[in-house]
């Protein structure tokens, strides 16, 4: 940690016009930056430089800041305390620092400041007391710094706040409370917020919000809100907010969510709702959002999403709708999203995928089909991405036959070998566990599919495996298959195509109890030779 810090050129304090020594447990650089630290460090070291900007001490043994213990200087700028055994800040702790722009006290067992510890601070513009143990705040303890703008009070044991906690911060364009334990938020508590840009709420226990809670913030861009215990959106939760532009509500509790309560949000570009417990999603739930351009529904319980409910959502380059149960998507699914760029539809329950489906998505460069149920793709599928260069096809149970034919082409034309190493034939059992990259180069039959067992024949019929012969309604043609393909074929030209001779074209449907084979046959005579008469 003391390298880092010497690199990045943190350092301490110095006293007097002229440069002097350093105390022997501190560092000075370049005459403004002094760094201290010492395990055996229990006060402020005597004779630190006055002419310092910068001033850190970094895992010592100070446990209390006393009024004065910093002396007075009118150069320092930067004051910090990162993980220190700090157990009390006093009153007036920092007074003779006129100019103090940053104040960190940072990683230290402090539960409690006194309500004057910033008193004499004027401009201070950064505050943080994370990684501490603060549990609450008094009023008025920000009365001393209207002049604030990014206070940070992350990771702390606080359990609530006053509603007035927040009055002279007017200024304030940062507030993170999140990795707190607060449960609830008093009415009003960030309505003297009226400048804040970024509010972050992640990783608190709130389980409920109320109607227009941030309706004063009116330039918050963004708003973070995951990892609470959110089990429901209020009607207008989000009035107020036309500027947000960020909306994280991963890791809640969600269930479902109203039509109408993204509809206040129309500059919003990201929006997070993964690891929630959506099963369904309303139709015109995100008319409201036209700037969208990344989307994560991840990890929720959806089985499928209404055709068209993306439709607005032209700008989207990311969706993505991984670790779902999704087992059905209709051809529209994706309609509207003429920007995608990534699509993830990987950990669901996909056995089939509609032929038309991604037909809409001119600049798809990325699919994840991964570790679904998919045996197969209909032919065509690409044909409209031709930026399409990265499909995740693992942990899929494909049936490497020549219903298979148009993705192993696409494969050995278009796709980076080294991306579907992974991606295997599950059947016919000849080809059970090689590569589909392999498979694409070998001639694969058509497996034959059992027919429908009458319930009567059932018994008798089940275990029959063995080969099935084709015939047409003549009999002329047939042709004797089995589950690795066709092997023989009998042909008996019809009377007049044997009096004319060769060449000689044809086609049949030949049927079976195993279902219909299409044949075509084409002979010609060698070259240089006369057709034999009939």
């Amino acid at each position: 940690r003391l390298m880092v810090y010497m690199v990045l050129g943190l350092g301490s304090l110095l006293v007097g016009g002229f440069p002097q020594p350093c105390p022997p447990s501190c560092q000075c650089y370049d005459v403004s930056k002094v760094f201290c630290s010492d395990e055996r460090m229990r006060e402020i070291p005597v004779g630190l430089p006055g002419n310092a900007t910068q001033l850190f001490f970094v895992e010592t043994a100070l446990s209390s800041l006393h009024r004065g213990a910093l002396g007075s200087s009118s150069t320092l700028t930067k004051l910090v305390f990162l993980n220190n055994n700090i157990q009390v800040l006093e009153a007036g702790t920092f007074q003779g620092l006129p100019n103090l722009t940053e104040l960190e006290v940072s990683g230290n067992p402090l539960s409690f400041v006194s309500p004057g510890f910033l008193a004499g601070l004027p401009r201070l513009s950064k505050l943080s007391l994370g990684s501490n143990a603060i549990r609450s705040l008094k009023p008025g303890i920000f009365g001393a710094v209207g002049s604030l703008q990014d206070l940070r009070l992350r990771r702390n044991k606080i359990e609530a706040l006053p509603t007035e906690i927040f009055h002279p911060l007017r200024h304030l364009q940062v507030l993170d409370l999140s990795q707190n334990v607060m449960t609830e938020l008093p009415l009003g508590l960030f309505a003297p917020l009226t400048s804040l840009r970024v509010l972050r709420l992640s990783d608190n226990l709130l389980a409920w919000l109320r109607p227009s809670a941030f309706s004063s913030l009116g330039h918050l861009v963004e708003l973070h809100l995951g990892g609470n215990r959110l089990g429901e959106l209020p009607r207008g939760a989000f009035a107020g907010l036309g500027g947000l532009r960020r909306l994280q509500l991963q890791h809640n509790a969600l269930r479902s969510l109203r039509a109408d309560v993204f509809s206040c949000l129309p500059n919003l570009t990201s929006l997070s709702l993964e690891g929630n417990r959506l099963a369904a999603l309303p139709d015109t739930l995100f008319w409201g959002t036209p700037r969208l351009l990344d989307l994560s529904l991840a990890r929720n319980c959806l089985e499928t999403v209404p055709e068209g409910v993306f439709a607005n959502l032209s700008e989207v380059q990311t969706l993505v709708l991984s670790h779902n149960s999704l087992a059905h998507l209709p051809a529209g699914a994706f309609q509207g999203l003429a920007s995608l760029t990534v699509l993830r539809l990987s950990h669901n329950n996909l056995s089939s995928l509609a032929p038309g489906l991604l037909a809409g998505l001119p600049g798809l460069a990325v699919l994840a089909l991964e570790h679904n149920r998919l045996p197969r793709l209909p032919a065509g599928l690409f044909d409209a991405n031709e930026e399409l260069a990265r499909v995740g096809l693992a942990d899929n149970p494909w049936v490497c036959d020549c219903r298979l034919a148009y993705l192993l082409g696409w494969l050995q034309e278009f796709a980076e070998p080294l991306l579907h190493v992974a991606a295997a034939c599950a059947e016919p059992v000849p080809m059970k566990g090689r590569s589909l990259l392999e498979a694409a180069g070998q001639w694969l039959p058509c497996q034959r599919e059992p027919p429908p067992v009458k319930e009567e024949e059932e018994e008798d019929e089940d275990d029959d495996d063995g080969p099935c012969t084709y015939s047409d309604a003549e009999g002329s043609v047939q042709a004797a298959c089995d589950a690795a393909g066709c092997r023989q074929l009998s042909l008996r030209l019809p009377e007049a195509a044997a009096a004319a001779g060769l060449p000689f074209q044809g086609a049949w449907v030949l049927r079976s109890r195993c279902g219909a084979l299409h044949v075509s046959v084409s002979m010609a005579a060698p070259r240089g030779t006369r057709p034999a008469g009939p």
